[in-house]
């Protein structure tokens, strides 16, 4: 068996769980591979670590890696994981009939995964961008960092660290089950799609150093049929039998196959990238990062190695 190491954003999220399926199902092991996860809190992590050789691979938002290329053109994706990205803005509870639209929360305190500055997540470039298509300038609220676990997202709301989140699912469904958030917003609602530019971008992608795949192809080639191996048993797979092998409970259960049934289109079905979608990234990348002239001229296209994966329209 050949050890690898793979960084992601999680547990418990719509990112890793195809990784931790992996795992269970024995995904890695039918390629002769022995799956190391570490998770981490947010894609920049991530980064870190496949540039200093913490991690041979990594699975986070496409657009992170690309903001990260515009400084140090080292990665490339190597499969999509995602068909429709799920962020979903969601505001405390107790700020119900308060903050009833987006451009009510100026003056207030957002959370998003990260907010380095060097290398932007994902979920920053999303709030930066559904924030100012909505009137409110990165000035007019505060931005925390709350990571991408349950964990950090809950306590950030139990305490009132913030007074909205942008997070991934199901962490919004669990929020609202809880109580503990009402849903502001959401990637997934076509309504609420059509108001942000490029919102079908390609988000969890397998990424990997250039370098590092040019001089172990095999191995490269191994964590993809992983990928196509554990999104075709999720594709062919009712939620309630993937809660049952992730062994989940209780709410986070619920919200868990809440948001499998709602948006049976969350993830990949093949691992295929497909040129619409990359389309729509391109456009999302430009349009969250206005005036960065690097990213303006930057194409996503000059990081898609697909040999492995395939492509579709």
């Amino acid at each position: 068996m050949i050890e690898v190491k793979l960084s992601v954003p999680g547990p418990g999220n719509s990112i890793s769980l195809p990784l931790e399926l992996a795992v269970k199902l024995g995904a890695d092991r039918a390629e002769g591979l022995n799956l190391r996860l570490k998770f981490v809190g947010a894609g920049g992590v991530a980064i870190s670590d496949l540039r200093s050789g913490d991690a041979d691979f990594a699975v986070f938002g496409l657009p992170a890696a690309m903001a990260a290329n515009l400084r140090q053109p080292t990665l490339i994706a190597l499969a999509a994981l995602d068909d429709l990205p799920l962020y979903s803005l969601m505001v405390r509870q107790d700020l119900l009939g308060k903050v009833r639209h987006i451009k009510d929360l100026k003056g207030r305190v957002v959370g998003t995964s990260s907010t380095a500055t060097l290398t932007k997540s994902t979920s920053h470039q999303v709030a930066d961008l559904v924030l100012r298509v909505n009137g409110i300038a990165p000035d007019d609220v505060r931005i925390l960092p709350v990571g991408l676990s349950w964990d950090s997202q809950s306590a950030a709301m139990i305490s009132k660290t913030v007074d909205a989140t942008f997070c991934d699912e199901p962490s919004g469904q669990r929020l609202a089950a809880e109580k503990l958030a009402f849903r502001l917003y959401t990637t997934g609602d076509p309504k609420d799609a059509s108001q942000t530019p490029g919102a079908g971008f390609l988000r969890a992608s397998l990424i990997a150093r250039r370098d590092k795949v040019e001089a172990n192809a095999d191995v490269a080639q191994r964590m993809v049929r992983m990928t196509k191996r554990v999104l075709g048993w999720i594709s062919l797979r009712k939620a309630e039998e993937a809660a049952d092998q992730m062994a989940l409970t209780g709410t986070e259960r619920r919200a868990f196959i809440d948001v499998w049934r709602q948006f049976p289109r969350q993830f990949s079905r093949d691992g295929r990238f497909s040129t619409a979608q990359l389309r729509e990234t391109d456009t999302f990348f430009k349009a969250s990062n206005p005036d960065n002239a690097a990213a303006q001229r930057f194409n996503v296209e000059s990081m898609i190695v697909d040999k492995w994966s395939g492509r579709k329209p």
